[in-house]
This record gives C-alpha cells, sequence and structure tokens, in this order.
C-alpha cells in the first residue's frame, strides 16, 4: 500500500469541489497474514474513488450557479465535511507510513525496534481499513442523500430559472443624495463633442464597488438625457446573463419592433446590427470589475469615472432621512451613535439604507442602536434588510473561480478597519494551499494577480498606495467584510473568536482565527472539537488565549506573527503537531526553538525572521520536506543543510554566522531565491570561490541576493556560469557593470545593483534586455558626465519601472525613449547637479515619478529652483504624471539605503498596527 498511497495524497478544495483521493491506485501487497479486513480495501478504494468523481462532478454544476435550496446546501456542507475527513485519514496514514520508511535498525536494540515497528505498521493497516470502511459508508450516504433529494435536478432547474437582478431596485430608486455632482460631470462627458472623432463610439465607464448607486446614477442620466438622441436602449446584465435575450431587449428597443424580428437570428447576427446602430453612438456602462472598464478597441473614445463615495454631509443627510424621514430630526442623544454607524457604512449607499432601513425599525434607543452597530460586519444579523444587501454584494463573489473564492473568504480572518499588507496575506495563502503550484516565484507572482484582481474587481479597497501606483495594504469594507463572514460561516470556511462574538456555529472547527482577547473562549472549550482544527492563526492581542497545542491533533498551519507576549510554555507541544505544513514565528519573542523540531517531517514553511533566535538546532536538518527558510542574518545555520534537497527559498543567511553553508550551497539543486549578506564587515576573498563552485550547481536559481560585501572583479565575471537563469539580481557594490548581463539574459526582468561607475556602452546593455521590466541603479559616478537615454543607445522596450540615484544628475532622456516607462524614480544632490533640463517631457508612459533631493551643502535658493524646475519639466509631460518631491538634509541617498529601506518596512508595519 506503501507505493500506492504515496501519489494518491492530494488537496481537498474546499469551495464546491472534492479532489479524488485515491488516483492510480495499484494492487495493494499486504502481509500473507494480512486481515481479510485488509484484502478487501482495495476494492473499497476502487468504489470510494468512482464515487467521488461523480460527486465532484455534481458539485462542478453547482459551482456554476447560485443555489439557494437548503437541501442542496446541506447535501454540499456535508461533503465537505467528508473531503475534510477524508484527506485527514489519508494524511494520518502517509506521516506514520513516511516515519517508518525512514527507520534503519541495526542490531540488538535496533531489532527490537524494528519487530515493534512491523507490528505497529499491521496495525496502522488495520486502522487505516477500517477508516476506509467508515468512509465507504459516509460516501454512500452522501450518494443516496443526492439521488433522494434530487441535487441533480435542483441544479439544472437553478441553470434555467429566470431570476429577478436585486440591482434593478437601484434602477428605479429615488435619486439619491449628493447624486447631482457626479450627474452633472457625466453629462457633461456625455454631451461634449470637443475632442471626439466624428464617427467614432463614445463609452464612459462608471466604476466602484458594490452599492455604491452606480446603476442608479446611470439610470437618472438615461432618464435625463434619452430625449436628446435618436435612439436609446437601457438593459442590466446579471451574472449569468442570457446573451441572446440581452442583444435583443437592445436592439428591440433601438428599433422599436416585437421580439419576433430577432426570435429566428442568432447571436452573431443582432451584434452586427447593433454594432452597426452603434457605430458613432454615446454609451455609459457600469461595472465593479476596473479592467472590464478599460478600452477594448482604439476606434473608442473612452473615459472611466470613478464614482466616489458619499461625502460625511450627504451620508447623514442620506441616513436620517431614512430613519427619521428628515435630514435634520436625529435625537441630540443618538447623534454619537450614529456618526460611529456612519463611520462603518464608509459613504456607500447601499450600506447606508441598510442599515438605516434596520435602524428604523427599532426603538429609538441608545442600546438597541449600540447592539446594530456591534453587529456591521459580524455576518450574524439576519433581517431581510441586510440579507437583501448581502445578495446584491455577493453578485461579485459568485463571480469569482473557486481559487480566488477561498483567498476572498480567508479575509475573513482580520478583524473590522485592519490594513492588511499585501505580502503578508500572499504568504497565508500560499501557506494554506489556495494558491496551486510548488514554485516559489510562482506562487508569489500568482499570489500578486489574485490580490490585484479583488483590487480591481472592487471587492477589497487599497489602504497604502507608493508613489509607483502599488498597492501594499488594503482593508476591507465593513458591509463586504459581513458578506465574507456570512459566508464562511455557512460553509464552515473560517471560525473567528473576536470581542464579544464568535462565528463559531460548529463545533467542527477548520480554521481557528483568535483576534483579541475580549472574548471568554473558555466556555465553548467543552464542545469545539480542537482536534479538527488544521490552521490556526492568532494575532497579537489574542496571545494570551492561545489554546495548549497538545490539543491540535492535525494542525497544518500555525501563523503566530507579531504575537510579542508568546510564553515557552504555549509552545511546548510544537513538536508533537506531524502535519504542519507552516510554522511562522516572525515578530515573536522566541529565543530557541526545541531540539526535537525535526519530528515535524511534513514542514513546509519555517519562517522565524525578527525574532531573538540566535541558533537553528542540530534537528532542523531532518526537515527534508522544507521549501522556504526565512531566517535573519543572525542566525547560525548547523552542519547538514545541504540534506534539504527540497529546499527552493532560503533567507537572509549571514555569512559570517554560518560560514560553512556556502560549501553545502551548491548542494541544493532546487533552490530558486538565496539571500545572502554580510553586514559585519567579515567577508573575504576566500568565500567567492567557494560561492562560484556552489553556484555551478543551482541550475533552476532565478533570485540571487548578494548585499553588505565587497565584492570583486574576478567574482563578478565568474558568476556568468548561471546567469541565463537569472529573473532578479541585486548584488552588493561592484565597480563596473558585468558583461555578462546582456541580451543573452532571456528571462532578466529586475536588475537592482550599486555601481562605482555607469557608462554609455553600460546603458546600451542594459537597455538591450529585452524583458527587463523593472530596473534599480545607484551610481556614484557617471562617465562621461552626460548619458543619453534613445532607442539609438539603450532601447528599454519593456521597461516600466526605473529607479536612478546618483550624485549628480546626468541623463538625458530623448524622444520616443522607454516607451513603457509608468514609474520613475530619481536621487540626486542639488549642488553636484549642473541642470535639470534631462528630458522627462518625452517620457510618453509616465504615470508616477517620485524625485529624492539630496539638499546637503545646498542653498535654500537652489534646493527651491530645483524643484520648480522638475515640476516644470514634468507638467510639459502630456501624460502629466503625478509627482512626488521628498527632500533629504542628512543622509546620502547612495550610501544609506539600508536606512531607507529600514525606514520603508517600518512604515509598512505602523500600517498593519
Amino acid at each position: 500500500m506503501e507505493a500506492s498511497m504515496s501519489r494518491t495524497a492530494r488537496r481537498v478544495s474546499l469551495l464546491g469541489r472534492v479532489a479524488v483521493p485515491f488516483q492510480d491506485v495499484a494492487p495493494v501487497d499486504y502481509p500473507a497474514d494480512g486481515q481479510i479486513q485488509q484484502k478487501g480495501a482495495r476494492g473499497d478504494i476502487m468504489f470510494i474513488k468512482a464515487e467521488l468523481e461523480s460527486i465532484q462532478a455534481a458539485l462542478e454544476k453547482l459551482f456554476e450557479v447560485q443555489v439557494t435550496d437548503s437541501l442542496v446546501k446541506i447535501w454540499e456542507r456535508d461533503v465537505r465535511e467528508q473531503s475534510y475527513d477524508i484527506e485527514d485519514v489519508i494524511d494520518t496514514f502517509m506521516i506514520h507510513i513516511e516515519n517508518h520508511l525512514l527507520t534503519k535498525p541495526h542490531g540488538l536494540k535496533g531489532f527490537m525496534k524494528g519487530s515493534l515497528s512491523l507490528l505497529t505498521r499491521a496495525m496502522i493497516r488495520h486502522r487505516i481499513a477500517t477508516d476506509i470502511k467508515r468512509i465507504k459508508k459516509l460516501v454512500s450516504e452522501a450518494s443516496a442523500r443526492r439521488d433522494r433529494y434530487k441535487i441533480d435536478n435542483i441544479v439544472a432547474a437553478a441553470k434555467t430559472k429566470t431570476t429577478i437582478d436585486p440591482r434593478l431596485v437601484g434602477i428605479y430608486r429615488e435619486a439619491l443624495v449628493g447624486i447631482s455632482g457626479p450627474k452633472e460631470e457625466l453629462t457633461k462627458l456625455l454631451m461634449e463633442s470637443e475632442g471626439t472623432s466624428k464617427n467614432k463610439l463614445k463609452v464612459i465607464s462608471i466604476v466602484g464597488v458594490g452599492g455604491l448607486g452606480k446603476t442608479t446614477l446611470a439610470n437618472v442620466i438615461y432618464q435625463h438625457l434619452k430625449g436628446q438622441f435618436d435612439c436609446d436602449a437601457f438593459v442590466s446584465v446579471s451574472l449569468k446573463p442570457d446573451l441572446k435575450k440581452i442583444l435583443s431587449s437592445i436592439f428591440r428597443q433601438f428599433s422599436g419592433q416585437g421580439n419576433a424580428l430577432t426570435e429566428t437570428w442568432c447571436t452573431e447576427e443582432i451584434i452586427n446590427k447593433i454594432r452597426d446602430e452603434i457605430n458613432d453612438k454615446r454609451i455609459i456602462t457600469t461595472s465593479r470589475v476596473l479592467y472590464a472598464a478599460a478600452p477594448c478597441s482604439s476606434e473608442v473614445d473612452h473615459t472611466i469615472y470613478k464614482l466616489q463615495p458619499l461625502s460625511n454631509d450627504n451620508s447623514k443627510k442620506l441616513f436620517y432621512k431614512r430613519i427619521f424621514c428628515c435630514e435634520d430630526g436625529c435625537p441630540p442623544e443618538l447623534k454619537d451613535i450614529s456618526e460611529k454607524t456612519l463611520r462603518k457604512c464608509d459613504g456607500v449607499p447601499l450600506a447606508i439604507l441598510t442599515i438605516g432601513s434596520l435602524l428604523a425599525t427599532k426603538p429609538q434607543n441608545i442600546n438597541q442602536w449600540n447592539k446594530v452597530l456591534d453587529l456591521i460586519g459580524s455576518g450574524l444579523e439576519k433581517s431581510s434588510h441586510v440579507e437583501n444587501m448581502r445578495h446584491i454584494l455577493s453578485i461579485s463573489y459568485y463571480d469569482l473561480p473557486a481559487d480566488l473564492r477561498a483567498c476572498f473568504l480567508y479575509l475573513a480572518i482580520y478583524p473590522e478597519d485592519y490594513n492588511i499588507l499585501r505580502d503578508l496575506l500572499i504568504r497565508r495563502w500560499i501557506s494554506e494551499g489556495f494558491i496551486p503550484g510548488e514554485d516559489v516565484d510562482t506562487l508569489y507572482e500568482q499570489g500578486g494577480n489574485y490580490f490585484n484582481e479583488l483590487v480591481n474587481r472592487s471587492m477589497i479597497q487599497p489602504a497604502y498606495i507608493d508613489s509607483h501606483g502599488r498597492v501594499h495594504a488594503c482593508r476591507v469594507h465593513d458591509m463586504v467584510l459581513d458578506l465574507i463572514t456570512s459566508l464562511s460561516d455557512e460553509i464552515n470556511f473560517v471560525t473567528s473568536l473576536r470581542g464579544q462574538q464568535s462565528t463559531c456555529q460548529s463545533n467542527k472547527v477548520r480554521r481557528l482565527c483568535l483576534q483579541n482577547s475580549m472574548y471568554d473562549h473558555t466556555i465553548r472549550q467543552e464542545t469545539m472539537k480542537w482536534s479538527r482544527v488544521r490552521s490556526l492563526i492568532v494575532f497579537p492581542d489574542a496571545t494570551n488565549l492561545l489554546p495548549s497545542l497538545s490539543r491540535f491533533c492535525i494542525l497544518r498551519v500555525l501563523d503566530l506573527e507579531g504575537c510579542q507576549d508568546l510564553k515557552s510554555r504555549q509552545f511546548k507541544y510544537i513538536c508533537g503537531l506531524f502535519h504542519l505544513r507552516s510554522l511562522i514565528l516572525k515578530g515573536t519573542n522566541i529565543s530557541s526553538l526545541p531540539n526535537k523540531i525535526g519530528n515535524l517531517s511534513c514542514l513546509h514553511t519555517l519562517d522565524i525572521r525578527h525574532t531573538i533566535i540566535t541558533e537553528l538546532p542540530l534537528t532542523v536538518v531532518h526537515l527534508r520536506k522544507l521549501v522556504h527558510l526565512l531566517i535573519d542574518a543572525s542566525v547560525k545555520l548547523p552542519d547538514g543543510i545541504g540534506n534539504m534537497k527540497c529546499l527552493q527559498e532560503i533567507s537572509l543567511v549571514g555569512i559570517s554566522r554560518s560560514p560553512n553553508f556556502l560549501k553545502e550551497l551548491g548542494c541544493l539543486t532546487e533552490l530558486r531565491k538565496l539571500q545572502i549578506s554580510e553586514s559585519t564587515g567579515a567577508w573575504h576573498k576566500g568565500y567567492e570561490k567557494t560561492l562560484i563552485d556552489s553556484l555551478r550547481n543551482l541550475h533552476k536559481i532565478h533570485h540571487l541576493y548578494i548585499h553588505g560585501c565587497e565584492l570583486s572583479t574576478e567574482f563578478i565575471s565568474n558568476i556568468r556560469c548561471f546567469s541565463q537563469h537569472l529573473r532578479y539580481i541585486s548584488c552588493g557594490q561592484l565597480s563596473i557593470l558585468p558583461r555578462w548581463i546582456n541580451s543573452s539574459l532571456l528571462c532578466l526582468s529586475t536588475i537592482d545593483l550599486i555601481l562605482n561607475v555607469l557608462r554609455q556602452y553600460d546603458l546600451q546593455c542594459l537597455g538591450a534586455l529585452q524583458f527587463l521590466h523593472c530596473l534599480r541603479l545607484k551610481v556614484l559616478k557617471i562617465e562621461p558626465e552626460r548619458l543619453v537615454v534613445s532607442t539609438e543607445h539603450a532601447k528599454f522596450h519593456n521597461l516600466a519601472e526605473f529607479s536612478f540615484t546618483t550624485s549628480a544628475m546626468g541623463l538625458i532622456f530623448m524622444q520616443y525613449s522607454m516607451p513603457r516607462l509608468e514609474n520613475l524614480e530619481l536621487g540626486f544632490n542639488v549642488r553636484q547637479t549642473k541642470g535639470f533640463d534631462i528630458g522627462l517631457e518625452h517620457l510618453s508612459s509616465l504615470k508616477d515619478v517620485t524625485v529624492r533631493i539630496d539638499c546637503r551643502d545646498s542653498s535654500t535658493s537652489e534646493v527651491q529652483n530645483a524643484d520648480a524646475a522638475i515640476r516644470r519639466i514634468l507638467y510639459m509631460n502630456s501624460n502629466q504624471p503625478n509627482i512626488h518631491v521628498i527632500r533629504h538634509y542628512e543622509q546620502n541617498l547612495i550610501r544609506d539605503e539600508v536606512k531607507v529601506q529600514k525606514e520603508a518596512v517600518e512604515e509598512k508595519e505602523v500600517l498593519s498596527k
């Protein structure tokens, strides 16, 4: 059974699908004295496999529609719970088998141990066979209920059923408070003729989060202006639209003819007729999805209008009018609680109307209003008003693919108004297995795509955007959090203990999140089945609520990031968590890892950054499945790291603390990402040959970070032996640009270097890199004093981000240079720079510019003149980019990069508090 089962463990998707955990089942080779029950296991496995495939097909159909039938929901919930149990049984079996396969007994003591091991294996087989019988019974019952409840028929009926789009209410709703401003702006955009070519379609897309009033606004403008056009049409597109009906409706409204005309036409014919009609017309569209509103053709005169939330004053007017029937009818004793409630609504009309409608049914009593305030975002309120709001907001959720649904629901672990750091969220998604794949860079890249997708769909809101337009943190609107929590509770996805409330509705907790210590969870300990918890996420304010780890039999993810009050006793049983995949201790006060940490044979990620750990125990090298090892440069690595063959990422290794690491590095042939540093000044030339010898074996490495050391020219020359695989390189201070950085590097997309000298030839080499997307250079000297960036000297066809810091600015951007550059950062010393006419007006795609001015030894007038000159040049840029000028009076922009980076990290960490 060992050989066959080793290929069968599959991760179970928890949203609408059940993995088939018994693939390619080979004949089971049991011992001659095997139990009869065990001999029948293979047949049971084949039966379960077939049933699970059938159930999975049914769930995939269910995933395509939004079914509200309670019987279907119960069946789906039960099957999902069974999928957890099935995977737990398989994982437990695999761990036991792997541990026994690693046992190699020697001598009398070994013989005794081996004999006991064989006996134990027989017992394990017997128990697994028993579990398989139990699983077979559960799956059979699920299949029987599926037939008995006619699940397939209900799903098929849901596909053909025509439902009323809940957003239609917005079309006929009375004009909202605060709509006049957007109405005037959009009317002006729609009616203006200047800049609109003849016979060119003009489209205005209103974009924003669900419930913002996009449909209402569009309808108000439509009703106001339709009499001024030759033809008009208004349609609402639901989540799963009947395309032919939608198109027929548009054509019918245009032509004034009945349905009979289009009944015999195919969809393509109707589209062609409509295209002819709207060739030079004007159109308003609304969407929650930013990229859906983007222009699809150069033949379209397209404007994207981002609808903003209501102002505080307009929010009050709408809120009070809904509750008290007038805009100033709020009693004085309710004004404070009203302000708090409106802050949660955050200017979204749907939220204001929903909560206002709910409060209108309650006594005008501060205690009653406080209860409503506490329930906002909890997912616990069951009134018809709130359910309708969830229904409207859920349209975005049901439009998501399965993996992205899981990532979205995972946001239920965060408290209200929490600033969620992008990178931390992506790491947690990866730890939970929501992002498919194994390669470290691919996982993070896909995680970034998922994050951006949720932003573009207006499902999460940017909380911190850097000067280059990148979102580093987000937050979840309280009404969206209410939806997430409600959906999560419905399928037992995440159980959060926060405040005086718990979202726990089941005693089978799968993911447990402890948010703060206000909630006394001891009352649930008798009923909550800790043994079923797979993920435990603890926030710093809830550290004292951490239960004994001995209760968690199948825990896979333990995330204690930031829990600085963690006690040693709370960490006592960590080595008994044999199922653990991810252990996150970043930012805790843990001073050491237990000696038996090597027992965690399934561990995939170990993150101990920003702790006070100074040395890893010897047994850490037994973590043969470890993929990510994240440490600080101050941590000493034990000998034997080269045996950890699965490592794909290791950072940040301090060479002075772990000098033997360089010798073993060459054994880590799966390594993709390597970060090494030497901040103590102990780097010496002897390390370089050892490092080069090791790097020659790392054929898969594509992310290399070497900092804090002066690298010799010989080292830079020899590094070419593996350079063709690089995607990202960031090195310490180099004398010149290495010659191997040239057009042969087909994968290189990011370069971050400190150079003593930059020459025109170097710019030419960098510009020839076909897929270079991001270039960050810190240069001590330019030779000659002026370097030209042009299509002739340095193409840079795909460069989107460029950061250039030097003492005296000497770059000149010529026309058509860097045609796709969107984000530019320049740093220079005012006193040393002779002129600022550097051609920024020629960068045609520029969106954001950050200028860091080194003001040391400069007069006030010099600084002001430099600031004005840069702004004047950028004003001439036709793209009108955003500009941020930052003045530095103390630090050296080139040599104090460590300080700058530290400040950036600290700024991010502040956002999470």
